[in-house]
């Protein structure tokens, strides 16, 4: 009589295996999402310093820069647990003229339409991400200011920032 051998993993082989990826799955869960939120704010500063930079490139250009009435203002909303969104296509700056139409214009062909920040840092703050843009008509320079959140993810300070 032959014995017949059974290739198999037994019950408690089974729940061993899952016991132990159970105790994985707690103890890395935490981390795997304290680094995806990470990311995703670190993304969102580089997009801002990007807005950032379009915005003195384009008020490098003498004719947008000498068009500038006043102060432009371009900002996201300022409501909480919500997405912070730049809209350069429906005029999201104060006032109007060529200088904000040049640098809307800048701003839609080097970045997107409407960018939106990801992290959860961002919709925690009511505070809106803004950049203040102004041209001095007697010294013939400008002046770009921002305002956001530059912290790690632990930290929900608001820090004024000059680019």
């Amino acid at each position: 009589m032959k014995k017949t051998s059974n290739k198999g993993f037994s019950l408690v082989e089974l729940i061993v295996v899952i016991a132990i990826m159970g105790v994985l799955m707690v103890v890395l869960a935490p981390q795997y999402l304290r680094y995806v939120e990470k990311s995703r704010l670190q993304k969102d500063n580089s997009m801002i310093s990007e807005i950032a930079e379009v915005i003195k490139i384009a008020c490098a250009d003498d004719n947008i820069a000498q068009n500038i009435a006043g102060k432009i203002v371009i900002s996201t909303g300022n409501t909480a647990n919500a997405n912070k969104e730049f809209d350069f296509a429906d005029g999201s700056a104060q006032n109007t003229g060529t200088g904000k139409e040049g640098i809307l214009g800048e701003l839609r062909a080097a970045i997107a339409d409407k960018p939106a920040t990801t992290s959860s840092t961002y919709k925690t703050v009511n505070t809106p991400i803004k950049f203040e843009v102004e041209y001095s008509t007697t010294s013939g320079s400008y002046a770009v200011t921002g305002f956001g959140i530059i912290t790690v993810p632990s930290t929900t300070t608001t820090t004024s920032v000059v680019y």
